[in-house]
């Protein structure tokens, strides 16, 4: 979570006199390493990933658990002694690098090494992923879980932390009700964030989800009602949330959560720019597929994201500038939080219409005009002049003084405080390690397992690079983006919503300035709709893997994780936050009244954490996936797989569970038995979510929309199993 700087971090009222200076020269840096690297051409597709994961403790005495307030710090220092994290000598893997993320209760962990853009360097995402999880493991106390969930279930509730560690109301950083400021990571940085955040917007964040209504919900809010009222300006709290709602008040609510990201690098300055934009696009809808969030503050929401949540609570806009009252000296209305969809698309292409840029963007005009005068293009300077009308948060008294031809802190400072969907990152001024232009995809929500992290991650690389390879045009209007955000936050989003996107995303010869913007459920724009002509993109990012060379292996476990994005779109199985709703209403010690208790969160903790390492209820979630994630990723790597899965008979009565939570019962056990083949299925990979017949189907439509003029049945020739209705002479990877 942006820079990491020693130092002595200001106060907000000693640093905001140097706000102006740290954006002039912010500018200064930019401007310098865009005009160094510009020309810049030919660098190669690498890529990383970033996963945050949550600590637990577990009392099984008491059934209840808590998040160990003081723990990450300890932890990393574990971590980056531990000789497995390292690269290794033989070449063989990328190692793990550890980093501190806002709660003490967190670790962020990337790849050492960026992993390349062949189809099989996308399989070392999960390795990789696999080593994290089991080298973190191995520094857990007995009574320690970890869990890749966005949000600890009853953060903020009564005693989440412990008894001895609570609420500083009257305390100097957050000033929460429900948080205890020792809970925030120690590194200078964190609570200067918190607290600078605070004192700019001249009160604390306000935080309002809205709860899901059950027989005795209307109880829970109002004892939270009587909670906020007995604190001082607690009428005017209530006076301002909106009614059913969950309140939260301090950052560590949003920056608390994990997620999921990876970082694209991009050939040069004009593919960033368009991977930018055409990406931005996708966060929302990405958003709503990843969803595993339905529970704050120990309490059942009405909305299953995260992305929200961590907007209001690093919101340090004041009351003018978000609108509420009259604007002050040279304040200007600023209608997003620092952490929001972007406002402007920056391609210096045809494709970046301007019917396309149709939402207000504030920008600061001194920085516009510099950066004009300095030759950048004016789509790039709106985007940067955008960044600097925000001030910056946290200013090290150190770093005041710096060389804007060899240092680019002061950009950093406010390029790492705008949090959107999707980020330009330019290449740092000191570059040993010669990183070029890339992007930053933000939206997706961490999910339960690391077959799931690193479908999605897979999935997200292979269509940046279809976007290229098939020239795609997925351009529409901004404001339409942000209406798709907000969808994607509701319950439910990825079976009962629909989204703006465009039906048609090839791009054609003459850009259409206003082409045509559908309204597509999850499933039409992954999976396709060949009544209403839509080509998912699914389809689109299969065909672009068929044409790359691959080893038969890989391509099937890509296919697999192709496979599980398009049944999580169709609903075949759940999303992660439609299974966690699932299990807190259907638990025995849940009373109807919205709140997730400590029985209730103990237990769903246990089976959490289990099903991280692919044992207990994981079928429930993955459905078929389950079995196959073992099976497969131990072929591949030629090499016992490091977890467990579930036997046959628990497949097959977590699959039949599964079949209440989706609307679709399509979901079938497998047999435990590695060897055995079944029907229907393909000898070499032994997956297959469909028919021959229809896969041959789907890839001749395609081909024709595309254009191509290869084989469409561009599968493998290993003879299948007979089964009704599918073809022998072909296999599916």
């Amino acid at each position: 979570m942006g820079l990491l700087d020693a130092g002595t971090p200001l106060s907000w009222a000693e640093g905001k006199q140097y706000a102006a200076h740290v954006k002039k020269h912010g500018v200064e840096q930019f401007i310098s390493i865009y005009n160094n690297n510009k020309d810049l051409a030919g660098s190669p597709f690498l890529w990383g990933d970033e996963v945050e994961y949550f600590i637990a403790t577990v009392d099984d005495e008491n059934t209840r658990t808590e998040l160990p307030a003081l723990r990450a710090p300890e932890l990393l220092r574990e971590l980056d002694a531990d000789a497995q994290s390292a690269v290794p000598v033989n070449g063989e893997g990328k190692g793990v690098v550890w980093h501190p993320e806002y709660a003490n209760w967190m670790i962020e962990a990337t790849p050492a090494l960026p992993y390349g853009g062949k189809p099989e360097d996308l399989l070392e995402v999960e390795t990789n992923m696999r080593l994290r999880r089991e080298i973190l493991s191995r520094h857990l106390k007995d009574d320690e879980a970890l869990v890749t969930l966005p949000a600890y279930a009853r953060l903020g509730a009564a005693n989440f932390a412990g008894k001895a560690m609570q609420p500083q109301p009257n305390g100097s950083v957050s000033k929460s009700l429900y948080i205890p400021d020792d809970a925030i990571q120690p590194h200078p940085r964190f609570p200067t964030l918190t607290s600078n955040i605070r004192q700019r917007r001249g009160e604390k964040v306000m935080i309002a989800v809205p709860v899901f209504q059950d027989e005795h919900t209307h109880k829970t809010i109002e004892e939270q009602a009587e909670q906020i009222r007995a604190q001082p300006g607690g009428d005017r709290v209530l006076a301002e949330l909106p009614q059913d709602s969950i309140y939260m008040d301090a950052m560590a609510f949003g920056m608390g959560a994990g997620c999921l990201q990876v970082t694209f690098q991009a050939a040069d300055v004009s593919e960033a720019r368009e991977l930018y934009d055409q990406l931005a696009v996708m966060a929302p809808i990405m958003l709503a597929l990843t969803a595993a969030s339905p529970v704050w503050k120990g309490m059942l929401a009405d909305i299953d994201a995260r992305w929200d949540i961590i907007s209001a609570s690093v919101d340090d806009r004041t009351r003018g500038e978000r609108g509420l009252a009259e604007a002050q000296g040279s304040e200007q209305r600023i209608h997003k939080s620092r952490y929001s969809s972007i406002d402007t698309y920056i391609a210096d292409s045809a494709l970046n219409r301007a019917s396309m840029n149709d939402v207000p963007v504030p920008i600061n005009e001194e920085a516009m005009a510099r950066l004009v005068e300095a030759g950048v293009d004016e789509a790039m300077a709106k985007h940067v002049a955008h960044l600097f009308v925000r001030d910056p948060l946290v200013v090290y008294r150190e770093k005041l003084e710096q060389d804007d031809k060899l240092d680019n802190d002061h950009f950093e400072n406010i390029q790492s405080t705008n949090w959107n969907t999707v980020r330009f990152k330019p290449p740092p001024a000191k570059n040993p390690h010669d990183i070029k232009w890339r992007v930053e995809f933000r939206s997706m929500e961490v999910n339960v397992t690391d077959f799931e992290n690193a479908a999605f991650s897979a999935f997200m690389i292979l269509f940046a690079q279809t976007i290229k390879a098939q020239q795609l045009d997925l351009y529409m209007p901004i404001s339409q983006v942000d209406a798709n955000m907000a969808r994607a936050h509701r319950r439910g989003a990825a079976l009962a919503e629909k989204f703006h996107f465009r039906s048609n995303i090839a791009r054609s010869e003459n850009v259409d300035a206003n082409p045509e913007v559908a309204e597509l459920s999850m499933d039409q724009i992954i999976n396709g709709d060949a009544a209403a002509n839509v080509v998912g993109l699914v389809d689109l990012v299969r065909a672009h893997l068929r044409s790359q060379e691959c080893a038969p292996e890989a391509r099937a476990r890509l296919e697999m994780y192709l496979d599980f994005v398009a049944a999580r779109a169709s609903g075949e199985i759940p999303t992660a936050a439609a299974w966690l709703r699932e299990f807190v209403v259907t638990h025995p010690g849940y009373k109807q009244d919205s709140v997730v208790s400590e029985a209730v969160c103990y237990d769903l903790i246990k089976e959490v954490a289990a099903m991280g390492a692919m044992q207990g209820r994981v079928a429930e979630l993955l459905g078929a996936f389950a079995q196959q994630h073992s099976f497969s990723s131990a072929k591949i790597n030629g090499a016992a797989s490091p977890v467990g899965s579930a036997s046959g008979a628990e497949t097959e009565v977590a699959a039949e569970r599964a079949a209440s939570l989706t609307r679709s019962s399509s979901s079938s056990s497998m047999s435990s038995q590695e060897e055995a083949v079944p029907a229907g299925r393909c000898k070499n990979c032994q997956f297959d979510a469909f028919s021959c017949a229809e896969r041959a189907e789907r890839m001749q439509r395609i081909s024709v929309w595309l254009g191509a003029t290869r084989s469409a049945h561009a599968m493998c020739e290993r003879p299948m199993q007979a089964s009704a209705g599918m073809e022998t002479s072909v296999g599916c990877c």
